[in-house]
């Protein structure tokens, strides 16, 4: 999966943990490699927080390759911002199947409909 989803604030959350940095979409590689930022653990089956600045996380990102393709930002309380970012990174060995592949493939199986059904209406003239 080329893209992921990062999602934190810039103020501080609580007292106890400042920052919390939800990141969605990583390979399995990217996170051992991430290991030595604390994690918060997992938020659901593709999302994992860390428990440190978006900056941090955000330069550990591009260094695994990683760049920043968008960026947003929400209101969640006053005084409170949630900024989402969104990175991509080409993976090599990543094939995609064409436009005309997919239309090559939609016309066969068109064609073997096309043949069953005259194979069909052949054995009803016999």
């Amino acid at each position: 999966m080329p893209y992921i989803l990062i999602r934190g604030n810039l103020a501080s959350y609580s007292h106890k943990f400042p920052w919390r940095v939800l990141v969605s979409g990583l390979r399995a590689t990217d996170i051992e490699q991430l290991g030595r930022i604390p994690s918060g653990g997992y938020s659901d089956e593709s999302t994992i927080a860390f428990l440190q600045h978006p900056c941090v996380i955000l330069s550990a990102l591009e260094v695994l390759g990683y760049s920043v393709v968008a960026s947003s930002s929400t209101p969640v309380k006053q005084d409170y911002n949630e900024y989402m970012w969104t990175m991509r990174r080409d993976f090599p060995n990543q094939q995609f199947i064409s436009e005309t592949a997919s239309v090559v493939d939609r016309d066969n199986i068109s064609n073997v409909g096309r043949e069953a059904l005259a194979t069909l209406n052949n054995k009803g003239d016999a």
